[in-house]
Order: structure tokens, then C-alpha cells, then sequence
């Protein structure tokens, strides 16, 4: 993958800022590779520049007079940011590998102020992601209409300073002829780091202007490389660590940043160097990340639902509000954890993507699981819910079945929450994902999909769920939904959570 970094700067910033760009963050980067839009030319010094004005106003015209003028090296992607970013260079390779560069793709941080009103366009600040196609449609159009038209949107919005905007205005004219993928990544961050859980995987931070910045995040980025040479590559050390053990996360591609970054948790926070396997459902995982976090990718058929999608189009569902069986139908596919596939291990050790790993996993891992199933009960450690907020009571023969063959106490009863669990594999004599598949077929009443289906058998059935431990042997919670569940407490309190507020889980 070739990729071109564009950076705008001016004279005043060449000792220093660019500097550490060039000396610190690109140290690793081909020096061929980066231009720097100056307002005058200096090639040898990777600087270049028509003789504009040098100032924030003329920043557009930098852009303009390089696309114009320039015929590049056909690069795959092109990196536009400003002279005050910093890039994880390794975690941006990781991104784009995602995407076809033969496509049009514009991937960055939207802008959500005022200026956003003229069009959605990508921050420059924090950085943004052209690819091949698009980056040629945008040289061509430039071309076109020359370069005084190119800047007049600038000044009819009396905005001369936004180069990102005028380019986002481009863009949106482009987008009348061609399909362009624009994809917002709260991974480019506008501002510096705002708790240490952004650095884990973010990709750009804006505002970065010292050398001792600088030092800092690429501190940060060699240890990607670091953990990348001595861990996640490391097969001597899996067959040493955990051999018996798997853990395991399903996701489609629209969860895929999730779920990787509940992969970097594991290697990292949970110091896991065992095995871990990634289902995916609708796509095909990346070499590059399959071997820089040593991850098995395993794809299953997809899970048949279409007697469920009959049944449940019959029965209506409607006092089901959020729609989880239409809308979240690749849950579902959760029930591949359960195949014969993973019986090759003794435990399992299932994480829903996004789940936040703050501590060891010697936690999970220190748990007796001989025979059972361990997960949370749903609710928190101050209320229970009812199984019978699972369930649709659109079809009472089914509910007056379930009862039939279970108790009228099953209405009543606490049950397993499903975004983390463990089990013993020698479960999957008695209950397998066929019997899981055969019951969600049958039971077409509950409302989140796959956790009540997995409650009927493994809870109501077959007796095998026993309730993980409140807290670990270190005295920490071992896991919560959401640490607001518990007042007084932040996420240090935690060796787990799924919705972590104050680290804000939602910046992904």
C-alpha cells in the first residue's frame, strides 16, 4: 500500500513544526512520499510552493496550485492534514487496508460546527483519507474549472481559510455524477488525548505542536510495533499461555472497529497472549491484522433465519419498540460460538465487540468453569430483571408452551446476560449450537434475539448457568453493563464493562 502525506504549513513553522513531523513522526515514512505546501519551493526539503501569500487565508490556495500543478506518483491513498497533526502511521495502514482505494472513499472526522451547514465535509485539522479514485476525481475536476472557480465557493461563504471545507465542497459537487463512501472515524481526533484509553487506537490528534508532544505520542505508536514483534507474533508463547483457553468475539463489518478495539484490550490491558479466534459474518478479514494481533478469522455459513424471519413477519412483534429481531439479526450469529469447531479447546471464553478490558484476564481466567456456564445476570448488583421482559407476548400458545415445559417461574426468573461468558466445552455433548439453532426456531417470542434463546437452554433446560463473580480476587468489579449501574464508582473500579462512560466508549 502506497500512501502520500499533503501537509499544509507556512514558512514560520518550517524549524519547528515540520521538523518533528519530518524527524519524529515520518521518521519511518519515504521522505519521496510526503509534500509539504509551502509558499515557495524547496523540492530537496520536500517543501513546495507557487509564491502565495503565506498566511491562513491563502491555505486553500496552497491545495489548489499542488492540484493543479503536481502530477504525483499514483499513490493509493492521500493523507491531507495539517502541520500540527500527529498520525499513528501503523494504525492508519491498519484502517485503510478496510477499504478498496479503486473506490471513492473520504474518510476522517466530520465537522459538526456552524460551517457544517455549507456541506459535511472532513476536518483538515484532524486529517482525512482520500482514496486513489477519488483523489483523481478531485485533480480532474480542479482541472476543469480552473483554479479561480475551484477557490470561488470560499468567497461567496466569506470562509477563506477552510481549505478542508472548500475541499469538502469539491467533493459534494463530484458526488452528483459519482458515488463517494464518505465515512465519518471519531478515531481522527480534533484535540489532543482526552484520557489515556484514545491512545490505545487512535489514529490522528490535532494540536500537537512541541517536540516534546511529538516524543510522547511516537512513544505511544512504537509500541504498537514493540507489542506487534514480541507478543501478538509470538506462537512459542501461545502454546505457553493459556493453550487450553480461547477467546472469541463475532462481528460484521459495521462492529469491526469494535471489535478490534476489544482486541487491542486483550493483548494489551489483559495481557492475553493465548489464542484468540474472530468469527465474521459479512466480510473477510485483513492479512495485516490478522498477523499483527495473531488472530484465527473462522467464518461459518450464515445461520438460516428464514422460518424465524416467517414467524416473526406472522406474528407482528408489535410491542417490540427498538425492532432487535429485524434490526439486529446478525446476532444470531452468536450461536457459532457453540459449534463443534471450538471443542478443540477446553474453555471458551466468549467477549461482546466493544466490551472494554481494563484489567489482567487472570481474572477469567482464575474462575472454576468445569461444567457450567458462567456470565453476568442481566440488571446490575442492585436490580434484577424478570425473564419476562425478554419475551413478545404476540403468539400466547408459545408462552403458554414455555411455561408448560419450564414452570410458571420462568416468567419470573433472573437470567444470563450474554455479552461475556465462559463455558466448558464438554457442555456441547448436552447443548450444541444445532439444539441453540432447533430452539430459535421454536421460541420466536424473544425480544434480544439470541440471550433468550441461550437462557432457555443452558438456564431454564439444562441447568448449567452459574453466575460470574461479583467481584475479582484483586477486589475490583468484575464486571458491570455500565459503571453509572453503581454509584460512586469509575472505571478503575472495574476489571470489564461494557459501556464505560467515563472513558468514553462511544469515541470509536
Amino acid at each position: 500500500m502506497k500512501i502520500c502525506y499533503i501537509i499544509s504549513t507556512c514558512d514560520k513553522y518550517l524549524q519547528t513544526r515540520v521538523k518533528y513531523q519530518m524527524d519524529i513522526m515520518l521518521k519511518n515514512v519515504n521522505k519521496d512520499d510526503i509534500y509539504y505546501l509551502t509558499s515557495k519551493p524547496d523540492v530537496e526539503n520536500r517543501q513546495f510552493g507557487w509564491y502565495s501569500m503565506d498566511d491562513t487565508q491563502n491555505i486553500t490556495w496552497k491545495y489548489i496550485h499542488f492540484i493543479y500543478h503536481m502530477n504525483i506518483p499514483d499513490y493509493d491513498w492521500y493523507i491531507l492534514i495539517d502541520d500540527d497533526t500527529f498520525v499513528f502511521e501503523k494504525r492508519l495502514r491498519n484502517l485503510l487496508t478496510k477499504y478498496n482505494s479503486s473506490e471513492n472513499y473520504y474518510i476522517g472526522k466530520e465537522v459538526d460546527h456552524i460551517k457544517r451547514e455549507f456541506c459535511s465535509y472532513m476536518s483538515g485539522g484532524a486529517g482525512y483519507a482520500l482514496s486513489k479514485s477519488l483523489y483523481s476525481y478531485i485533480t480532474e475536476y480542479v482541472r476543469k474549472i480552473g483554479k479561480n472557480e475551484a477557490y470561488s465557493p470560499l468567497i461567496n461563504l466569506q470562509n477563506q481559510w477552510c481549505d478542508d471545507l472548500c475541499i469538502g465542497i469539491w467533493i459534494q459537487e463530484i458526488a452528483k455524477t459519482n458515488k463517494i463512501n464518505q465515512i465519518n472515524n471519531n478515531l481522527f481526533h480534533l484535540a489532543e488525548h482526552e484520557n489515556e484509553y484514545q491512545l490505545t487506537d487512535a489514529i490522528t490528534f490535532h494540536k500537537v505542536i512541541t517536540k516534546e508532544q511529538y516524543d510522547f505520542y511516537t512513544s505511544i505508536a512504537d509500541k504498537d510495533t514493540i507489542i506487534e514483534k514480541n507478543e501478538f507474533q509470538s506462537q512459542s508463547v501461545v502454546s505457553q499461555n493459556n493453550s487450553d483457553t480461547v477467546f472469541t468475539l463475532v462481528t460484521d463489518l459495521n462492529y469491526f472497529d469494535k471489535a478490534r478495539r476489544t482486541i487491542i484490550d486483550l493483548r494489551t490491558k489483559g495481557n492475553c497472549h493465548g489464542y484468540i479466534v474472530l468469527i465474521t459474518i459479512d466480510f473477510h478479514l485483513n492479512t495485516n491484522f490478522k498477523d499483527f494481533y495473531n488472530v484465527t478469522e473462522k467464518k461459518f455459513p450464515n445461520i438460516d433465519k428464514s422460518q424465524l424471519l416467517t414467524k416473526i413477519g406472522i406474528n407482528g412483534f408489535v410491542d417490540t419498540t427498538d425492532k432487535r429481531e429485524i434490526n439486529k439479526l446478525n446476532q444470531w450469529e452468536k450461536l457459532h460460538v457453540f459449534d463443534d469447531y471450538f471443542s478443540k479447546w477446553s474453555r471458551v471464553v466468549f467477549l461482546d465487540a466493544g466490551l472494554r478490558l481494563l484489567d489482567d484476564i487472570k481474572y477469567l481466567l482464575e474462575i472454576d468453569y468445569k461444567n457450567k456456564i458462567l456470565a453476568p445476570k442481566d440488571g446490575n448488583l442492585y436490580i434484577d430483571q424478570s425473564f419476562n421482559c425478554q419475551i413478545s407476548y404476540d403468539n400466547p400458545e408459545l408462552i403458554e408452551s414455555l411455561k408448560s415445559e419450564y414452570g410458571e417461574q420462568i416468567l419470573k426468573s433472573n437470567y444470563m446476560l450474554n455479552c461475556i461468558w465462559i463455558y466448558d466445552t464438554n457442555i456441547l455433548k448436552l447443548c450444541d449450537k444445532n439444539q441453540l439453532i432447533e430452539a430459535m426456531n421454536k421460541y420466536t417470542f424473544c425480544k434480544t434475539n439470541e440471550m433468550g434463546i441461550m437462557n432457555i437452554l443452558f438456564h431454564f433446560k439444562y441447568n448449567l448457568w452459574e453466575r460470574l463473580p461479583v467481584k475479582s480476587s484483586s477486589g475490583k468489579f468484575l464486571f458491570d453493563w455500565c459503571e453509572l449501574n453503581n454509584p460512586n464508582t469509575i472505571w478503575r473500579d472495574y476489571c470489564y464493562i461494557k459501556y464505560p462512560v467515563t472513558i468514553s466508549f462511544d469515541d470509536c
